[in-house]
Formats: C-alpha cells, sequence, structure tokens
C-alpha cells in the first residue's frame, strides 16, 4: 500500500471514530439540561418589578351609589290624592311627598266606630240581662233552676264574644284614624326624587319586579358598590382598608373601608359591576354584592366607575430595594436570585436580605442585587450558563423580547 492511500484509510477511519464518539455523546453522556438545549433563560430588569405591582392585587369595578336609598310602598286599599314632587326634584327630610284620598278612610272610620258603639251597647244589656236571670233565678221555683242556668252561661258566654269583637273593633279604629293622621307621606331623609311609578311604565326603574312607588336617593353621603363571587369572597371581609383608583386618571386615588358584604341576597351574573384580576375566569358561581364607603371625602360622583383594591401597602413608597417573594430561592439561612451575570449567563446569585412585608410579601435586598439588575423567574429548567434574553422595556412599560445589544431594542428604548 501506498503512503498516500495509507494517509487516505487512516484519515478516513479516524473520522468514522470522531463521529461514533460524537453520537455516544449526544445520545448517551450528553445531560439534557445543557444550556445549549434547554434555550434561553428569560430575565425582567429588578427597577421594571419593583415598580411595577400589576397582577398581584385583585382589582374590582364599583359603581357610586347612595349610601341609603328610600322606596316608599303605596298602601294597595288607598287611593293616591295629590303628588307634591316630580322626578328629579331636591327634598328634604320632612317635606311632602304625596297624599292618599282620606274621603273613603273618613267613611270606613265613621262606619267603625259605629259599630263599636253598637258592640258596647249590646254587652251593657247583657249584663244587665246576666243580673235580671240571677235574680228570677233565686225567686224560681226547683224545677225551673237548670233553666235560669243555662240562660245565665249563655249570656256570659256572648259577653265573652262580644268583649272580643269589641277589642278588635278598637284596634282597627286606631288603625283608620292612624291612616288618616298619616295621609300626608313625608321624605324621611335628604335626597333626589328618581322614580314615581303611576303605573305607567312598569318597567320605569329598569327593572320590572321593584314595585316601589317612589324612591329617594340620599344625596349627601355616597359609597362604592362592588361584586364578588365564591372564588374571591375570601379576599375582602368587613373593616378592610381598600384603595379607590379612577378609571380616568390612574395615578389619582381615593380611601374607602369595606363597611358590608351582602351574602344573604346573591345577584345576578350579569350585574354590572365585576373583578378585574389577572386570573379571573368565568363562573357560573353565586354572586355578592360588597360595600365600599369613602372615608377621605373623594369628589365622586353618582353614577361614577371606579376601580378598587384591597389596601395592602402597596402605594406606600419604601426605602431600599423591595423584591417580590416569588423570584426569590430560599436555602435555609441564604436567599437567591436567578440573574444574568457576565457575558448575559445565567447564575444562581446570593443575596442579603432584611425586612419582610408580609402582606405584599416582599424582601428588603440588603446587598448583592441592584435595580440595573436582571432576574428570571425561579422554575426549574433553569442552569447556570444558559445564555440569558432580556426583557427591555418600551413604550412605558410594555416588554419586548430582545437580548441586549440588539439595535432596534436600543432604538426604541432610547
Amino acid at each position: 500500500m501506498s503512503k498516500k492511500k495509507k494517509r487516505i484509510f487512516i484519515g478516513a477511519g479516524a473520522a468514522v471514530i470522531l463521529a461514533v464518539l460524537i453520537a455516544v455523546w449526544f445520545f448517551f453522556l450528553r445531560k439534557p439540561g445543557d444550556a445549549s438545549e434547554a434555550g434561553a433563560a428569560y430575565t425582567t430588569s429588578v427597577a421594571q418589578l419593583t415598580g411595577n405591582l400589576s397582577g398581584t392585587v385583585n382589582r374590582f369595578a364599583g359603581i357610586v351609589e347612595p349610601q341609603q336609598t328610600i322606596k316608599i310602598q303605596k298602601a294597595s286599599d288607598r287611593k293616591i290624592k295629590e303628588v307634591f314632587v316630580k322626578e328629579g326634584d331636591t327634598v328634604k327630610k320632612g317635606t311632602e311627598l304625596f297624599s292618599y284620598d282620606t274621603d273613603e278612610t273618613q267613611m270606613k272610620l265613621s262606619e267603625a266606630e259605629l259599630e263599636l258603639e253598637r258592640i258596647a251597647n249590646e254587652i251593657s244589656t247583657l249584663y244587665e240581662q246576666i243580673e235580671t236571670l240571677k235574680k228570677e233565678k233565686e225567686q224560681a221555683p226547683e224545677s225551673e233552676v237548670f233553666s235560669y242556668t243555662t240562660q245565665i252561661l249563655t249570656a256570659q258566654n256572648d259577653v265573652k264574644r262580644a268583649e272580643y269583637n269589641q277589642k278588635s273593633k278598637t284596634v282597627e279604629v286606631e288603625q283608620i284614624r292612624k291612616s288618616l293622621e298619616n295621609a300626608t307621606i313625608h321624605s324621611e331623609i335628604d335626597g333626589v326624587v328618581k322614580s314615581i311609578n303611576d303605573g305607567s311604565n312598569p318597567n320605569i326603574y329598569g327593572s320590572g319586579d321593584d314595585s316601589a312607588y317612589m324612591t329617594i336617593l340620599s344625596n349627601k353621603e355616597y359609597r362604592i358598590k362592588g361584586t364578588l363571587n365564591e372564588q374571591n369572597i375570601a379576599s375582602i371581609t368587613p373593616g378592610q382598608p381598600m384603595l379607590i383608583h379612577s378609571r380616568i386618571d390612574e395615578t389619582i386615588v381615593w380611601n374607602g373601608t369595606v363597611t358590608e358584604i351582602d351574602i344573604e341576597n346573591p345577584v345576578n351574573s350579569n350585574n354590572n359591576s365585576y373583578m378585574m384580576s389577572s386570573n379571573d375566569t368565568s363562573t357560573t358561581s353565586s354572586s355578592y354584592n360588597f360595600y365600599v364607603e369613602i372615608t377621605d371625602g373623594a369628589p365622586l360622583m353618582l353614577g361614577q366607575h371606579v376601580f378598587m383594591e384591597p389596601d395592602l401597602g402597596q402605594t406606600k413608597v419604601k426605602e431600599g430595594l423591595w423584591l417580590s417573594a416569588f423570584y426569590l430561592v430560599i436555602d435555609g439561612n441564604d436567599a437567591y436570585v436567578w440573574a444574568a451575570g457576565k457575558n448575559d449567563r445565567l447564575e444562581k446569585r446570593k443575596i442579603t436580605t432584611g425586612e419582610h412585608d408580609e402582606a405584599m410579601d416582599e424582601y428588603e435586598i440588603t446587598s448583592g442585587l441592584t435595580a440595573e439588575d436582571y432576574i428570571a423567574f425561579p422554575e426549574e429548567h433553569l442552569k447556570e450558563g444558559m445564555p440569558c434574553t432580556k426583557n427591555m422595556p418600551v413604550n412605558g412599560g410594555m416588554t419586548t423580547d430582545m437580548p441586549e445589544g440588539n439595535a432596534a431594542a436600543e432604538e426604541v428604548v432610547q
């Protein structure tokens, strides 16, 4: 064999051996967690994480309504004589609203008083009859005593029945008299006449099952109504402080307190108030209204729509760097984060923590991390040495998955 052929043969053999070794490594010796296979670790700016609370607190939609609503029912057996107000009128406590026709009521009173007088005369006559029978019984022969005794007992029973009727008729007379005295209905609160149902429009209130003749809305104090369902009802409790956000300007925030959760009266699922949450899903569970009292005199208007969320201290400005516990790896007394290190390679970086905010579940980071760093959410597949993709903030807080140094990303940020 010539030297040239020998060199070719040796080279071909070496290539085969190398291919076999590569195959063995690829199929048997390679670790499935190698960075090249696992792909890139997505990291987010610490500055962005510490300044963005979206999704950490349930947010609810609410509507401003009167603190008190008075619904006045019309007596079914009485007729309206005169109405002194109209829809939209402002009324004071004690303002005359409407009056009943008293002609028929006055006639009923006269009839009831006559009947009461008749019963009184009947009772008087029965007592006189009983006294007469007793005297006659004393003078009667033995054969007639039993007959007198029977007549006396019958008269006494008639007296008891008449006295019972007298009491019932007396109550009726008093009720009719009070009805006459209350023939004019007055407002119990300062407010606005929302509606008057004269029967011409059964759906005047937007709900056919509202039978109130007149509805008065308080114009002194407002409250905010929201809705909970069985999945999130545990997140709200009576007495809990709430933050109220303007829908127009997110920077405007007012304070309130939960005063009531009406679990006795479930509401329909198509109620206008609903929960806004990152993990909110459709549900067929019962819903319940809850009410928030405004505690700082917010200039809200009746019918205004707002957002509400539990006040867990998220608006308080904290000194130092605070990070959500979701991004920390706790190992005994040590704490770590997965951070983008040198050459944008992932590293498990040890940090030191200070105070713990239990309400927000945030830790104060005293060393090992700065606002300029990028960190990844701690997932099981993360390995040290993995390449990092940095979510660059653009357009006022939105992110784009572009690695640092990408010209397009740098251009947008600038």
